[in-house]
């Protein structure tokens, strides 16, 4: 049945590619095709069920065969193994037997030998009771077929047998499937004296057997080598013994299933039942099959198909003769039909088909000249509309040309009346509203025909279209087209046409423009010209939504332009309103920059007071150290000259006094650079000098004390000592220390003027009044160390930290910056109440900043007033102590850098940190 499932689709692929073809040819060609399969379709179709039903149902008889031969050779198979086991036990049960199994291998080989002729074919082995070999006997065959076969007293078999218990099963060999029984010796005593195996092969000549009495071929094997022996013989007559089993079947095999698989065995297609060879312990251990050759199935399937293919061939020529027939009665008027399709096509529209009647070929001749003269009327008709369209879209192209209502209303008239034959074309506009059920209109233009018609247009007096201002309201209200016949019998609108000038048919139709009536245009002919027809209503309610947008848009333009000249005035009063105010604004704006700058200038200088009282300490401080030096310097001057004199009347040797006081005056400097030794220290300096001082004597132990609180060094001392007698030591000593002391004198007052040239500088640093402000890239260390140094007395008891980071030099302005640093420093003086610790830190900031921290220990700022504590004038001062203006300066020359500044505070702790680009930003003006 396979073959008959697969046909459809096989049919289907077959016969794309001639349907595709055919859809390409001529009718004549279809016909005989379709009258060619109509005749052989049903007789195939019939022909291919009824092969089918008869192939199907000797298949189906082959698989029932071949399952039932497979039932009777399993059953043939199993009456085998059972004569096995019935051999088997016979043998043993000899009483022969058992005596000769304690006689020894010849007696048992000589009992084996005698019973040979009622054995199978097999091997039989004889084991004592302890399990050794007697002896192993081949009944019936060559060595080769039973080698392998044997086995040892190990084996389960044998310990079956050896414990008292009869068994036949099948077992898995070396070679394949083995039946093997077993049976127990026992001799008369009913002791055991050994036992008995007989091995037999599923092989080829055991499939013969089963052959034999089956009729029918035979395939065994084991399960686990996936291939069988067969009694199939080749063409030569060898046989097949390894027939290779599909996966599929061991597969359903070992799961005790009975599959009927076609399987091609030498060549040729067999029907094969398979089934599973079970041990004694209820594994499948090996295969058993039967096999049908299928060859008579095939050969009645190729009768049937030849059979078919006779018949189709016998019917094709038969309804190929008849179409032949028929297509050449329906051709020839086809054809006619088609070369007059042919003419009409390249426009001969008076050809002429003769096709005899009688037949639906011609009446479709028939319809067909019919369609012709409909064809030809339609397009005289369709030349005259083309006619008029193209005359329509000048119209349009001219309206388009001019903007002005006049001459758009005009426009549209002239171009109406050239289309139409007409007495009177009128356009009337909708002036107004009016009630609901009455717009008002009026005449916009006209134009008129006064001589015979074929006169040229002439303009007309709006007062002669205004009778027909009634009609033209009633078009406007009911929003639909207008068209009589006959104005003079119509007895509603005769008056109004008859005073017009209009005896004949009437056309009226609305312009409307976005759910709006906008106008009406009236045409009227007199009775010599034929009535207006539906086309002509038609070509007017096209021609009336050009004229509508015409004249919407011409309305439109003058709202525009007399709107644009109200808005152009009004412009022009607004900007002097606006030049104005923006006069008034600059004058307070700059009123406000002023004053903004006297509150930042007064700031400013409230906190150079602050600092003045410190800055005076400062300066004070060192002016009274230059002052007492002088005072000491102007003594020991005096001194030095009286010591001076003393040393040259000691030393008159000029040389030796030379050397000596150069080498004095210079260790005095050395001695009024270094620090001045105290207490124990210069007691013990002193015993190491009188030491160096032995060669003066008595004089040592009073001059030693004063080198040593004057911090000389012994071993300069050791060489004065040497070189200078005794009388010269005490104007030696004296000039030294006196010396020592000028230069002591000399280096305070250097120190005292540098410090006071530090505070003058930090002071101009601080605060340039008159100098415009200018952006300079700076290191922020250094206007920090300014401030520091400016208040140093106010930060006299109070811990500063420093905490800076290596930063680049950031573009500010170093005065405006100068004053934010005071006054965070300042509030964090008078948060602290002048003790406490202050911490400058500076750091990098991401993503392109630096930061600034002022962070004091004081008691912090309440939650409730730090979101104001930057407003201009807010202060926690009291009143008269504090402006309110400090934190607000901060924020906004902070701001003017495009920086920012933010506050943290709690009970502890407070921190002001000042974040500032590290490029150039534009300046932020910040007003108020």
């Amino acid at each position: 049945m396979s073959w008959l499932s697969a046909l459809p689709r096989a049919l289907g692929r077959g016969l794309a590619w001639p349907v595709r073809r055919i859809a390409r040819t001529r009718l004549r060609t279809k016909l005989a095709l379709a009258l060619s399969v109509a005749a052989l379709l049903p007789m195939l179709v019939v022909a291919s069920l009824a092969s089918g039903v008869v192939l199907g149902s000797l298949d189906r008889g082959l698989q029932r065969d071949v399952e039932r031969q497979l039932a009777v050779g399993l059953n043939l198979t199993l009456r085998a193994v059972e004569r096995q086991g019935v051999d088997a036990v016979e043998l043993a049960g000899h009483d022969e037997l058992a005596a000769a199994v304690g006689q020894g291998e010849a007696a048992v080989r000589e009992v084996l030998a005698r019973a040979a002729p009622y054995l199978p074919s097999s091997v039989v082995q004889v084991f004592a009771a302890d399990g050794r070999l007697l002896a192993t006997e081949i009944v019936g065959g060559d060595a080769a077929r039973f080698a392998e076969l044997a086995v040892d007293g190990r084996a389960a078999t044998v310990t079956a047998g050896l414990a008292w218990s009869r068994r036949v099963t099948f077992e898995l060999s070396a070679k394949g499937v083995v039946v093997r029984a077993v049976a127990p010796i026992v001799g008369r005593s009913l002791r055991l004296s050994g036992a008995v195996v007989v091995s037999v092969p599923l092989d080829g000549d055991f499939a013969d057997s089963i052959k034999g009495a089956l009729g029918v071929d035979v395939l065994v094997g084991g399960l686990n080598a996936g291939v069988a022996t067969s009694t199939v013989r080749d063409r030569d007559g060898r046989r097949l013994s390894a027939v290779q089993v599909p996966t599929g079947v061991l597969q359903r095999v070992r799961e005790r299933r009975q599959p009927v698989e076609t399987l091609a065995i030498a060549g040729r297609e067999h029907a094969v039942a398979w089934t599973a060879l079970v041990d004694d312990r209820g594994r499948a251990v090996g295969l058993f099959a039967v096999a049908i050759d299928r060859r008579s199935l095939s050969r009645a399937q190729r009768v049937a198909f030849r059979s078919l293919a006779i018949g189709a061939a016998v019917a094709l020529v038969f309804a190929l003769g008849l179409a032949a027939l028929l297509t050449r009665r329906v051709g020839r008027p086809i054809a006619t039909l088609h070369r007059g399709a042919i003419a009409i096509a390249r426009g001969e529209l008076d050809q002429v088909i003769d096709v005899p009647a009688g037949d639906e070929i011609g009446d479709l001749a028939a319809a067909f000249a019919q369609m012709t003269a409909a064809l030809k009327e339609n397009q005289q008709r369709l030349a005259a509309r083309m006619r008029e369209m193209v005359a329509i879209h000048d119209a349009g192209r001219a309206m388009s040309s001019v903007i002005e209502f006049d001459q758009v209303s005009a426009k549209v008239v002239e171009s109406i009346a050239r289309v139409f034959e007409v007495r009177l074309c009128a356009l009337f506009a909708v002036t107004s509203a009016g009630r609901a059920d009455e717009p008002r209109v009026a005449v916009a233009a006209a134009r008129v025909r006064r001589s015979a018609p074929g006169a040229s247009l002439i303009g007309v007096d709006p007062a002669d279209a205004a009778p027909l201002a009634p009609i033209a309201s009633q078009v406007a209200r009911l929003r639909a087209t207008l068209r009589i016949d006959d104005a003079s019998a119509d007895p509603r609108r005769r008056d109004a046409a008859l005073a017009a000038g209009i005896d004949g048919s009437l056309l009226a139709t609305p312009l409307e423009r976005k759910g709006a009536v906008v106008g009406v245009l009236v045409v009227g002919r007199t009775r010599q010209h034929r009535p207006f027809l539906e086309a002509d209503a038609n070509l007017l309610a096209t021609f009336a939504d050009q004229a509508a947008a015409a004249v919407e848009n011409a309305r439109l333009y003058a709202q525009v332009r007399d709107a644009s000249e109200e808005l152009e005035a009004k412009v022009r009063l607004r900007t002097a309103e606006l030049t104005a105010i923006n006069a008034e604004l600059g004058r307070a704006l700059a009123d406000l920059r002023d004053t903004q700058a006297q509150l930042v200038l007064s700031e400013r200088m409230a906190g150079l007071g602050l600092l003045v009282a410190g800055v005076a300490h400062e300066i004070n401080s060192p002016s009274a150290a230059i002052r007492g030096a002088v005072e000491g310097m102007t003594a020991a001057i005096g001194r030095i000259a009286h010591r001076l004199r003393d040393l040259i009347e000691a030393l008159p040797e000029p040389a030796a006094r030379a050397a000596v006081v150069a080498e004095v005056e210079d260790h005095a400097r050395r001695l009024a650079e270094a620090r001045m030794p105290t207490g124990a220290a210069v007691r013990r300096a002193a015993r190491e000098l009188r030491g160096a001082l032995a060669p003066w004597g008595e004089a040592a132990i009073e001059l030693a004390p004063r080198l040593a609180e004057a911090g000389a060094d012994p071993g300069l001392v050791a060489r004065l000592g040497g070189a200078v007698p005794p009388v010269a030591a005490p104007a030696l000593v004296a000039y030294l220390v006196e010396y020592a002391d000028v230069h002591r004198s000399s280096l305070v007052i250097g120190n005292a003027i540098v410090r006071i040239q530090r505070i003058v500088g930090a002071l101009k640093t601080y605060s340039h009044l008159d100098e415009e402000p200018t952006r300079v890239a700076t290191d922020l260390h250094e206007g920090i160390e300014t401030t520091l140094t400016l208040m140093a007395y106010s930060l006299r008891d109070i811990t500063v930290v420093r905490r800076f980071a290596q930063l680049p030099s950031v573009p500010i302005f170093v005065d405006e910056l100068n004053q934010v640093w005071t006054n965070l420093i300042q509030n964090a003086v008078q948060a602290c109440a002048g003790k406490g610790t202050i911490a400058i830190e500076t750091a990098l900031a991401e993503p392109d900043g630096v930061v600034v921290r002022v962070v004091d220990d004081g008691p912090g700022i309440p939650a409730d007033i730090q979101p104001r504590i930057f407003e201009p004038f807010f202060t926690t001062k009291p009143k008269g102590e504090g402006t309110g203006l400090g934190l607000g300066i901060v924020a906004q020359i902070v701001a003017k850098h495009a920086g920012r500044v933010r506050c943290e505070s709690a009970p502890g702790r407070t921190m002001f940190e000042v974040w500032l680009p590290r490029r150039a930003a534009p300046v932020v003006e910040v007003i108020g």
